[in-house]
């Protein structure tokens, strides 16, 4: 018989970070070599651009819209709107500028293919009338 005392599951207490873009649970996995993340993202809201040199990203939008933004080091540019209807996962590998706006009230799901390093987040200035050019 089982000692009733003993746990029968394992609690991991993850990372929370909340600002005004969203609010989130961070590296909700234990034991992978990068981070799974879940996070809230009211309507409106955006995450200026910004580059990886060593990480890749991955997003999958649950609920809601997302628009992201996509930006080769040679200045081409790619728009791409995300849903749950999409059925799709967006990779977006080291060196490309990224960010994204929310449509909606949206949860997004991303994994980061090592743990975070805030010292691989370079950033450049975004202005919210970047976001409103219409969708390629």
């Amino acid at each position: 018989m089982a000692e009733a005392s003993k746990p029968i599951g394992k609690l991991h207490e993850h990372r929370f970070h909340e600002d005004d873009r969203r609010r989130g649970f961070y590296d909700i996995v234990p034991g992978l070599k990068g981070d799974m993340n879940f996070t809230h993202v009211p309507k409106g809201s955006i995450a200026g651009l910004h580059l990886h040199k060593e990480q890749s990203d991955y997003f999958v939008v649950a609920k809601g819209a997302m628009l992201f933004r996509l930006i080769t080091s040679d200045g081409r540019e790619e728009r791409i709107v995300l849903s749950p209807y999409s059925r799709k996962t967006l990779i977006i590998p080291p060196g490309v500028w990224h960010g994204y706006k929310a449509l909606e009230d949206s949860i997004v799901l991303f994994y980061i293919d090592q743990k975070f390093n805030t010292s691989d987040e370079h950033r450049r200035e975004t202005k919210p009338e970047d976001w409103e050019s219409p969708i390629r």
